[in-house]
């Protein structure tokens, strides 16, 4: 074992995951201690359902599926990549990372230090806003919007005098310049003549992840300033710790009141989110100027499943809203949008309505769902059954280009609520299917252009959802945000991938590749004769063939164990989750009292009769995939055998002997 992993093994070691589960929620002994319970943080939990293993060090969701180790809990619970749960854990235990162990690829500065330095740049920017003269345009622009000092203290906003380099000279030694450059503080000059600060006369506001750490920062010109032509608002430059795709402004101020309200408010930016959390309307968070993506949606659902999306009313942004709904829609969460009137942002409204008329128009928020065709209704402005028929052609277009939405519940809730709502029914609803399928057929591309035909963008800036936040994206970067959209099948997930290898209706092959990896789980020493009769290489699942192959690698280094072992190889937490479940199946099928029985190879080994069953199975079924091959390159071979055809006659004596083995198998079997 390499010093990267023994490091790993010893932060493992030193890590009690009941206590860490502990820290967020409350864990209770079962069985004598023998396993504890707690409520699931990765799905809405009302009855305990997740279980953990004290012995193996293990949990498992009996509803969600979710499942892992320590490192896995981590990397699900705070959306980090496994160096940073494998650092976070590490820190925990009061161990430092190895200097020169961390994998290629990696940043050259620790985690730790970069954070140190984000936080340390955060307070030098709030004291200047509380202390220093040269804030004073900025502490009166923060009152004349009505943000009281209280407020301030709370979001610990800050200002940037000016100086190009007052920041990066501030640090006094505290910090290099390589790790100010890492943590997105300064940048290098182009000709090489020193640093420069990336935020400059500029109100800033820090981002926070989830834990209420700083990862970056974002900045506001002030009004009148020359530097408005750098642009309105500023994010910092992504990084290690920052993906301004991935993060919600002010998360780590509602992720609470997210999880005890259920729902969140999502609105355009920094003072529109601190505006609302100053009237006492906590669950509100921000977008860093992109739509709201996948992985947004993904840390939400950790904390609640209802959404409201708060957008200015004007043509600019409804049209940004029709073009983030495909995306939305494929998601489990029950979506609302408003559309704030005369294009008011929410500080302006409040400002000049109040806070009770706000939560009037939070409590009439429209479903996603309504508000699309209210807002179709209202185009075509008339009850023919023409409207209708336009209506439906570009609900039906919505639905095809909402990514991972064919042939889920969702698409059959929505397709029964178009039905419903154009008053289709029988055979006229059961059309809508039919229509959809055709739409499908036809490819993403004229899906996609249907359901945008009358939408038409007069600028690149109107596909982001919240279209006035910045403009430091460039068009790839837009392009980049809404390509799913124009896909009628996105590319599976490794999840998606999971969860269909977990279902109980698989194809009989790969059921025979699962039933393999369930018994090297179980019974580890059978991976020697998996090995000898070179099984794995006629796995076709990639995901079991990936997790063999560790186990056969293991096991050459004498390391293998089970699911133990192999789990403490991975960084995956998704391949854990796999693990642990068909772990969870295969002792409950009791795999290992079918492994008892034994017979005689015909090297004198004695082996599990099942498992010999199962690989004489999968190289049967293999024999089979390569005749069907093989008959259909006999099958569509138009010409007549010559002398130099002997790979044809070869296949073709090859499928005679086949079906003569496969009906003495079947004559056998029926005996």
């Amino acid at each position: 074992m390499d010093k990267w992993s023994e490091f790993k093994e010893e932060v493992r070691a030193r890590t009690d995951l009941i206590a860490l589960i502990g820290e967020t929620r409350t864990v209770t002994p079962r069985r004598g201690g023998r396993e504890y319970i707690t409520l699931c943080p990765f799905h809405e939990d009302h009855d305990p359902s997740m279980t953990i293993d004290p012995s193996r060090q293990t949990y498992r969701c009996w509803v969600c599926q979710e499942g892992g180790d320590c490192f896995s809990y981590v990397q699900k619970l705070e959306g980090l990549q496994f160096p940073a749960a494998l650092e976070q854990l590490a820190n925990r235990a009061g161990l430092e990372m190895p200097k020169n162990q961390q994998k290629s690829g990696t940043r050259g500065t620790d985690r730790n230090t970069l954070l140190s330095a984000l936080a340390w740049a955060s307070q030098k920017f709030h004291n200047c806003l509380l202390t220093d003269p040269a804030a004073e345009a900025a502490r009166d622009y923060l009152l004349d919007r009505g943000f009281c000092e209280e407020i301030w203290s709370d979001f610990e906003i800050g200002f940037h005098p000016g100086p190009w380099e007052w920041l990066g000279n501030s640090s006094n030694g505290k910090f290099t310049k390589q790790q100010l450059e890492e943590a997105r503080l300064i940048a290098q000059r182009a000709n090489g003549g020193g640093y420069f600060d990336h935020f400059r006369n500029r109100i800033i506001f820090p981002i926070r992840n989830e834990r209420g750490q700083v990862i970056a920062f974002g900045g506001r010109v002030l009004p009148g300033s020359e530097d408005e032509k750098f642009g309105k608002y500023q994010n910092s430059k992504e990084s290690y710790l920052f993906n301004k795709s991935k993060q919600l402004y002010g998360i780590d101020h509602a992720r609470e009141a997210m999880r005890g309200r259920n729902q969140v408010i999502v609105v355009e930016g920094y003072t529109d989110c601190i505006s609302l959390h100053q009237v006492g309307i906590p669950n509100v968070v921000a977008t860093l100027g992109t739509a709201l993506t996948h992985e947004h949606v993904a840390l939400i659902k950790r904390f609640c499943q209802n959404v409201i999306l708060i957008f200015d009313g004007d043509k600019a942004g409804q049209n940004a809203a029709n073009r983030a709904l495909p995306r939305l829609l494929s998601h489990e969460i029950e979506l609302k949008l408003l559309a704030l009137p005369e294009g008011m942002d929410p500080p302006e409204y409040l400002e000049k309505h109040g806070v009770q008329e706000f939560q009037n128009l939070l409590q009439n928020a429209q479903e996603a769902w309504d508000f699309k065709l209210q807002q179709l209704a209202g185009e075509h402005n008339s009850n023919s059954a023409y409207a209708s028929e336009k209506i439906t052609e570009e609900m039906l277009a919505l639905i095809a280009v909402a990514p991972g939405l064919q042939g889920t519940k969702r698409e059959d809730l929505l397709l029964n609520r178009l039905a419903n709502q154009v008053g289709l029914r029988g055979s006229q609803e059961q059309k809508l299917r039919s229509d959809l399928a055709k739409l499908r057929a036809k490819g993403p591309q004229v899906a996609s252009s249907q359901h945008n035909k009358s939408h038409s963008q007069q600028n690149n800036t109107d596909v982001d959802f919240f279209h006035q936040q910045t403009n430091d994206l460039s068009g790839e970067e837009f392009d980049q945000v809404f390509q799913e959209t124009s896909r009628d099948v996105p590319q599976v997930s490794l999840r998606e991938q999971i969860d269909q290898l977990l279902k109980p209706n698989l194809n009989r092959k790969t059921a025979l590749e699962r039933d393999l990896l369930e018994i090297i789980i179980m019974m580890p020493e059978c991976i020697t004769t998996v090995i000898q009769r070179e099984t794995i290489t006629i796995i076709r699942n990639k995901i079991v063939l990936e997790l063999l192959s560790q186990c056969a690698e293991q096991n050459q280094r004498g390391e293998y164990t089970g699911a133990d072992s192999l789990m403490s190889e991975l960084e995956e937490p998704e391949l854990k989750r796999f693990i642990m479940a068909i772990t969870t199946e295969a002792e409950q099928k009791k795999i290992t009292d079918k492994l008892q029985e034994t017979l005689q190879d015909s090297e004198g080994n004695r082996i599990p009769f099942y498992l010999n069953q199962v690989i004489d199975q999968l190289n049967w079924e293999q024999r089979e995939s390569q005749h069907r091959t093989t008959t259909r390159n006999v099958a569509i071979s138009n010409h007549e055998p010559t002398s130099v055809d002997e790979r044809m006659r070869q296949m073709l004596q090859d499928a005679a002997q086949f079906h003569q083995q496969r009906v003495t198998r079947n004559t056998a079997s029926s005996q």
